[in-house]
């Protein structure tokens, strides 16, 4: 097929190709390693493992041990993950394992399908190869609630943007169904969308576009009835805490190796391409700039500058972690550079230029799958097995209802997801209440009277600490001492 038929053409195999490269590019690592590959997940196969033990509950007991606390985690993705393995009759980090493959396919068709409907198959399909490129694909494999909540994203966005187009006011009930199970997933994707779905409504306005408002408080309405499921009983019971993650001031040079990291050189150079032939327009044009934008065009631009203009947030000393920001902005990038690739062709005259084009869209699709194929085969799990083994000698020794006091950070999710046993903190650190003071024992400068109050029955150990002779030392492998409390 001659290349310049594809905008034409209506397969829906062709569309899938991104899509089904994306999910065999997953598969490497999935069959590669026995274990999903984020650390993230063992806090996640926790939660599902403590709503397939409790049923629906607000309360962890487990994690941030004595105390406990609120669980302050849309539990949609963990639901997921409880139901497939008990339905499949698995371990939930086995259903986790195999998602990988699955997410990476959605995500990438998720992308290429609204592209398509924006724009043509063949934005589509270039958008879909320069999103291998950026740090979203990567995340695309890992099992986590925020790669299905990226899923959702840009299908909520287009159902809106259908129905403010007079498409039929079901598009307003779907998007924001989909909108309000966002908001069950992760709730910081789900507020950007809105803000998207929001500053997109006024700029129409600000335009002096008709703007069907009932569609927009059907949206809202509908995200609101199906995220108050789950939030209104948590919020009526225990109210609301978060704690920001800490501030990291950047430079101007690293927030671009950021920004060049997250969306990806090639989409970068051709976003920016699209950016000056757009403003190279405005300048020859006696129409005013805003009002030559199709609809379309807005939205993607009000998405971009949005997530620019917040990930420099850090500037006024808010707390931010700009590389997650700067992933919701790669959709619209995406699909910048894919008109900027195409701008080449559709304004070149000589037949050497088609030559050149053609010759750059296959250099790029070679790049994308080699980049992609780069991640997955040096991707590794960022849980080891001395760490999966500690766990393990919990889950069969454990007394399962002392505390876990680690001496390693990050290690006790996957204790508390393996084991049961109660672990001092435990993964989703924005959501905790009330802490030990885990300085106190790293110091080594603890009592006996200390270690009665805040239950602890074991201590692991990573680098040497003082061992009072009410230790006893019960477990070790090549990293790691377990060391029991005998009061």
């Amino acid at each position: 097929m001659e290349y310049e038929k594809i905008t034409k053409n209506k397969s829906v195999l062709l569309l899938l190709i991104p899509a089904i490269l994306a999910f065999i590019i997953a598969f490497i690592p999935t069959l590669k390693y026995q274990w999903p590959l984020s650390w993230d997940i063992y806090y996640h196969v926790h939660m599902a493992k403590l709503y397939t033990e409790q049923g629906l509950i607000f309360w962890d007991p487990l994690t941030y041990a004595p105390f406990g606390r609120p669980i302050f985690y849309p539990p949609l993705f963990h639901y997921i993950l409880a139901a497939f393995a008990t339905l499949l009759k698995v371990d939930p980090f086995q259903v986790a394992r195999y998602l990988q493959p699955i997410f990476a396919f959605s995500l990438v068709l998720s992308f290429t399908y609204v592209a398509r409907q924006f724009y043509n198959l063949r934005v589509a399909l270039l958008a879909g190869f320069f999103l291998f490129f950026t740090s979203v694909f990567h995340r695309a494999m890992l099992p986590l609630p925020e790669t299905l909540a990226l899923i959702l994203f840009p299908l909520a966005v287009y159902l809106y943007y259908r129905a403010l187009e007079g498409d039929g006011r079901k598009f307003a009930v779907l998007g924001g169904i989909i909108s309000g199970l966002m908001m069950l997933t992760h709730n910081l994707t789900g507020l950007i969308m809105l803000g998207v779905v929001l500053l997109f409504t006024l700029s129409l306005k600000l335009r002096k576009d008709k703007v069907d408002y009932s569609s927009l408080g059907i949206f809202l309405g509908f995200t609101l009835i199906v995220a108050a499921l789950w939030w209104l009983p948590l919020l009526i019971q225990y109210g609301y805490t978060f704690h920001n993650p800490q501030a990291v001031i950047q430079g101007p040079v690293e927030y671009l190796i950021i920004l060049a990291k997250t969306v990806g050189v090639p989409a970068l150079i051709f976003a920016v391409l699209w950016v000056i032939i757009q403003i190279k327009g405005f300048n020859q044009n006696s129409m005013k700039w805003y009002e030559k934008l199709s609809r379309k065009d807005i939205l993607i631009i009000t998405w971009t500058l949005f997530l620019l203009i917040l990930s420099n947030a850090y500037i006024l000393g808010f707390s931010i972690l700009i590389d997650r920001i700067l992933n919701f902005a790669v959709f619209p990038l995406m699909i910048m550079a894919a008109l900027g690739l195409e701008y080449i062709h559709t304004s070149s005259t000589k037949p050497s230029y088609e030559k050149i084009y053609k010759v750059v869209i296959i250099i790029l699709i070679i790049s994308a799958v080699f980049s992609g194929l780069f991640y997955a085969l040096s991707v590794k799990p960022l849980v080891n097995d001395s760490q999966r083994d500690l766990a393990q000698w919990f889950a069969d020794n454990g007394d399962g209802k002392s505390v876990v006091m680690s001496l390693t950070e990050g290690l006790d999710p996957v204790i508390v997801s393996v084991s049961r046993q109660p672990v001092s903190t435990g993964g989703y650190q924005p959501g905790m209440v009330k802490v030990l003071d885990r300085n106190l024992y790293y110091s080594g400068n603890f009592t006996e009277e200390d270690v009665k109050r805040d239950d602890i029955k074991y201590f692991v150990e990573q680098s040497p600490i003082p061992h009072p002779g009410y230790f006893t030392l019960v477990y070790q492998n090549k990293d790691y001492k377990v060391w029991r409390v005998d009061i």
